[in-house]
């Protein structure tokens, strides 16, 4: 199985191809998050928004059921260029212009030959004016739209300023392996990823540790808010308790509390405003 390229940059993992991306999407369940992309607008968007940012848990997952490799390239961007690489960086500006500058040119054609009449008839004037007869006079159009082209190709242009985000010529790299930050909560995510088959993602904007999506979150809404208890004692606090069933009551969602008990085990508590379950009886 291939296992798909993830770029280490301060810490986060980023995905650039959008191939890539919709493989670890569609068949791994790994959403990460889109940049620049609000969390409110995320089910309005096409997966070509790149890059996405991979959380330290879809990093951690990728990398232990060997569905990512993990890159640090930041070594070999340190350096100095090589005259190679500055020579191919050139070539890759020149191509990039060029490739602007032949829809300009064809825009602007258009819109000159909708007035050709008008500069064809300034053209005589301006003949006429310096002294030739209007009977010698003769303005090729064919000829005046080729002279535009050839000023147009040859002029001075301005391209967009394209800002890659990913380095746009093959680096060195080196392989990356990295720990849980939190032992409980990757521990919690992984449990639900192998047998709920539900989309996971951070809860952060809900309050709570995880979402649970029943299938991919660009076109289904969470069913599910995840806390996850540090204290495999399962001491709840009341308030803690309260806050959180309220909370998921409000965003209509189910609440769990997850937790490891004394054998190392993930086990979950559901909880459930009383009215929702009253009403689907």
């Amino acid at each position: 199985m291939r296992k798909i390229p993830v770029v280490l940059q301060h810490g986060r993992g980023f995905v650039y191809d959008v191939d890539d991306y919709s493989e670890l999407r569609s068949t791994h369940r790994i959403t990460g998050s889109l940049i620049g992309v609000p969390v409110s607008k995320s089910r309005n968007v096409n997966l070509s928004a790149l890059p996405a940012v991979l959380s330290q848990y879809e990093l951690n997952l990728g990398l232990e059921k060997n569905l990512i490799v993990l890159l640090n390239k930041a070594t070999s961007l340190l350096l100095s260029p090589k005259s190679e690489d500055e020579t191919s960086f050139r070539n890759l500006t020149k191509k990039q212009t060029s490739e602007q500058r032949a829809p300009y040119i064809e825009k602007r054609l258009l819109e000159f030959e909708k007035i050709l009449p008008q500069i064809i008839e300034g053209k005589r004037k301006k003949l006429m004016k310096n002294g030739a007869k209007e009977k010698d006079i003769r303005v090729d159009p064919i000829t005046v739209i080729s002279e535009e082209r050839q000023k147009l190709e040859t002029g001075a242009f301005t391209p967009l300023v394209q800002i890659p985000m990913e380095h746009p010529i093959p680096t060195e790299f080196s392989i990356v392996h990295l720990t849980a930050e939190d032992r409980i909560k990757y521990k919690v995510f992984k449990d639900i990823w192998e047998k709920q088959k539900m989309y996971v993602s951070g809860g952060d904007t809900f309050g709570c540790d995880f979402l649970l999506y029943p299938g991919d979150p660009l076109y289904y809404h969470a069913s599910h808010v995840v806390h996850v208890l540090k204290d495999s004692k399962l001491r709840l606090d009341f308030k803690y308790l309260t806050r959180c069933c309220r909370l998921s009551v409000v965003v209509n969602k189910i609440c769990i509390v997850a937790y490891e008990n004394s054998l190392g085990t993930i086990c979950y508590q559901t909880m459930e405003w009383e009215g929702n379950a009253i009403s689907i009886m």
